[in-house]
């Protein structure tokens, strides 16, 4: 049974300050820590209610501790009944091949929501890296990560200065005036950038991509959600790359 003092850190890592003070992270639901088990990720515990426990068949043995403890770390305002804590993984841009694939670039994204859809987008079309500038959102946040449905698990994150990145490699980045993405030329390697849910991408990181594009469209509406326009731009990047 975990002390309470153990209980007390898994409940600060609700914050990202202690995240980073404890280098841990949680994830809740049955889907994601089942996926964090089978991953290369370091798991430090794994904790259940019973009822959790004998309601389902899992490919590990929790710790049980009682419903009141659970849902005093749970992070959710709905407790799933299991969570698990990990190890944080730190990642450089000595971790990145950009000489290959498609790469998906995020400048200044703050909803995590937004960031844990992009996530799961990216490893649906097989992307396997992700370059965010420094004030994007942290990756580690539960409401990212349960966005994803485990797929942070097969992304690799790496924050750093966008334009040291862009200035070196081929890069195609969203903008009102671009020209259509389905006459862009996003063959690889080939960098993709997204920027802010409400400035888009800023001028600093837009001086250093190579390449604007736009999506067309029929409506009034004034802009695409970020994780949409990301969906879309993957998708025909996959369509000129596979």
């Amino acid at each position: 049974m975990p002390s309470i003092a153990e209980l007390k850190i898994i409940a600060s890592l609700k914050s990202g300050r202690y995240r980073q003070k404890y280098d841990q992270f949680v994830v809740e639901g049955r889907k994601s820590v089942i996926e964090l088990f089978h991953s290369s990720f370091d798991v430090k515990d794994i904790y259940c209610t019973q009822a959790f426990a004998d309601a389902h068949d899992l490919p590990f043995i929790p710790t049980i501790i009682r419903d009141e403890e659970y849902n005093k770390i749970s992070q959710m305002d709905t407790p799933p009944g299991i969570l698990a804590v990990a190890k944080i993984r730190q990642y450089g841009l000595g971790d990145l091949n950009l000489k290959e694939g498609i790469t998906l670039a995020l400048d200044g994204i703050s909803d995590p929501g937004n960031l844990g859809t992009m996530l799961r987008t990216a490893d649906w079309f097989g992307v396997k890296q992700i370059v965010l500038s420094k004030d994007c959102c942290d990756f580690y946040n539960l409401k990212c990560l349960s966005a994803t449905m485990g797929s942070f698990t097969r992304v690799l994150p790496v924050y750093t200065e966008l334009q040291e990145v862009l200035e070196k490699h081929h890069s195609a980045g969203f903008f009102m005036d671009g020209e259509n993405i389905e006459e862009s030329d996003l063959k690889g390697p080939v960098i993709m950038v997204i920027g802010n849910e409400s400035r888009g991408i800023r001028e600093e990181t837009a001086k250093r991509i190579g390449r604007r594009i736009a999506i067309p469209g029929a409506g009034n509406a004034e802009s695409l959600n970020a994780a949409v326009a990301a969906g879309i731009g993957l998708f025909e990047a996959w369509k000129q790359n596979r």
